[in-house]
């Protein structure tokens, strides 16, 4: 073999759990395009709504942090901790659920790309 060969990078395909992942720290639904492996794709109008619906349940998931912080003080009791736990991840659950399945058929590929 050549060493001068080029290594080719793997890149993984766009499935709803990578665009999930992606835009999980992010508020995405402020954007109407999203950026993956340096392609820049527009949003569908549906997917878009989707992701106004879930800026709701990171609110709620953000109230809740903050009850908890509030009634573990207050309480001392790690069993009010635990419970914050389990509702964090039905809603990050529930936000994942609600992604379409194809997320690629939501997403228009703009021909731009980023350097």
């Amino acid at each position: 073999m050549s060493k001068n060969k080029k290594k080719k990078s793997y890149v993984k395909p766009l499935t709803r759990w990578v665009y999930f992942t992606k835009t999980l720290y992010g508020d995405s639904a402020d954007t109407m395009e999203f950026t993956y492996d340096k392609v820049i794709y527009v949003k569908s109008e549906e997917l878009q709504r989707i992701e106004a619906d879930n800026r709701r349940i990171n609110w709620l998931l953000l109230l809740c942090l903050f009850a908890m912080f509030l009634l573990a003080s207050q309480l001392q009791n790690i069993w009010i901790v635990l419970l914050y736990l389990v509702i964090a991840v039905v809603g990050e659950a529930v936000r994942l659920m609600r992604l379409p399945k194809d997320i690629l058929s939501h997403l228009t590929d703009t021909g731009r790309r980023k350097k």
